[in-house]
């Protein structure tokens, strides 16, 4: 092999350096670095297994959220038709009440104006009768007695209270 270039005592020294070499990187060096490779490769699994699980919860809690919005929405929307529903009954209410006091107001009114126009006929009856004697007391002093005046007066009386009457519409 000599011819060839190859020294025999180099390669069986390259040998043995080559069989040391191998011996102490398997013994000291190959162990914790495939230790150091295997736990790194569990970590980056473990770590994607976290981030998928970081990620399904992250979803689950989109959609949570999600739903809860949709509760709170279909619940203020409940409450808003409750407090529309409740302010029609309140308005409708208030007219009731704004409409019975009107007719309450009419029908004060209307007791009034009687009540005053009854009055208003008593004193035109008592102003017409009280006219009356002073024309007759006026007119016929002079010339009539004291029992004559009396008996037209007393006469003039009845007859006027029956004949005067006063439309009430």
């Amino acid at each position: 092999m000599e011819n060839l270039g190859i020294d025999s005592k180099l390669l069986i020294a390259q040998l043995i350096n080559f069989g040391l070499f191998f011996f102490v990187f398997k013994k000291y060096l190959s162990k914790p670095f495939l230790k150091f490779i295997k736990s790194e490769k569990e970590g980056s699994e473990e770590r994607e297994k976290l981030l998928l699980k970081a990620k399904s919860m992250d979803e689950k809690m989109v959609e949570k959220e999600k739903a809860l919005l949709a509760t709170m929405k279909k619940q203020s929307d409940a409450q808003i038709q409750e407090a529309k529903n409740a302010a029609a009954k309140i308005k409708v209410q208030l007219l009731e009440e704004a409409e019975k006091e009107i007719n309450e107001l009419k029908v004060r009114a209307k007791k009034q104006l009687v009540q005053e126009q009854t009055e208003m006929q008593k004193d035109a009856k008592q102003k017409i009768n009280e006219l009356s004697f002073m024309i007759v007391n006026s007119v016929l002093k002079e010339v009539l007695t004291t029992e004559m005046k009396k008996k037209i007066s007393d006469s003039i009386i009845s007859n006027s209270a029956k004949s005067i009457t006063f439309d009430e519409n």
